[in-house]
């Protein structure tokens, strides 16, 4: 597989953390099944191959639609190609998806949505763009262009809300909600209810995902601790309770999960 990855153009890195690519080099380059962790983010993708295939957390699956949009904000899901692979795909910053989508977010908690639904003026047109571009360069630029047109369409106002979901973020998981709303100046009803719009889940389930992908980091990282040191530094309440939170998101123990090479998840940086 050749995968390509791009920093994002300035009026576009504020709300955008990465952009890349992946293609298949030969006819038998197929990618094998992976497991993606929640990580609170949306992320959209333009297949200019053929779609992969989705296997949500209850077994369900299904071909990927060629564009579409997916928040993968409280449970797992496995994927794996199905045939010769090529897309390009944007991962949005947690406060970054809304400022380009006039639907809300949390119409597609954790789904998947063509983007059909959410540009269907503009759909045909970009995936035209990136299916008849002979470079990575082309596509980038296409991809670029039709990312800073949505972003001055929507001219959503960079509330307290950004600062909100920043916040968190930064916390790891590990401010309390009282603690956030005395940071901004939002009390807890508007918190949620601008949580909800803007990032399609509550700051409470919010928290708990931030907090999970920093336990994740730290197991990886530090894999001469107990499990006890590392839930308390994690700011779990025991190990039980870590425990039980990490199979609830990952659908298997620490001891399992890191015993596998076919899980990814997304760094809080």
């Amino acid at each position: 597989m050749k995968y390509l990855e791009f920093k994002p153009i300035d009026p576009l890195a504020n709300d955008i953390q990465l952009i890349w690519m992946l293609e298949s080099e030969t006819a038998d380059d197929f990618y094998p099944k992976e497991r993606i962790m929640p990580d609170g983010i949306v992320e959209i993708v333009f297949h200019y191959r053929e779609p992969f295939i989705t296997y949500s957390q209850n077994g369900v699956r299904f071909i990927q639609p060629k564009g579409f949009a997916v928040s993968q904000m409280r449970r797992f899901i496995e994927i794996e190609s199905n045939g010769s692979t090529g897309f390009i795909s944007v991962r949005f910053y947690p406060w970054g998806a809304y400022h380009f989508f006039s639907k809300p977010i949390k119409t597609f908690l954790d789904d998947t949505v063509s983007l059909t639904e959410i540009w269907p003026e503009h759909y045909q047109q970009i995936m035209a763009e990136i299916c008849s571009a002979e470079s990575p360069n082309e596509r980038l630029h296409a991809v670029q262009q039709f990312l800073l047109n949505r972003l001055r369409e929507n001219k959503n106002n960079r509330s307290r809300i950004d600062a909100a979901v920043k916040l968190i973020r930064a916390s790891k998981g590990q401010l309390s909600i009282e603690e956030v709303c005395e940071e901004t100046g939002l009390s807890k009803k508007q918190l949620e209810r601008n949580f909800l719009a803007t990032v399609g889940t509550t700051p409470k389930v919010f928290s708990r995902i931030s907090r999970f992908l920093n336990i994740c980091q730290n197991l990886r990282d530090n894999r001469g601790k107990t499990l006890t040191q590392l839930a308390y530094e994690c700011d779990y309440f025991d190990q039980a309770h870590f425990i039980k939170e990490f199979k609830e998101f990952s659908g298997f123990t620490p001891k399992a999960f890191f015993a596998r090479n076919n899980i990814s998840f997304t760094g809080l940086s």
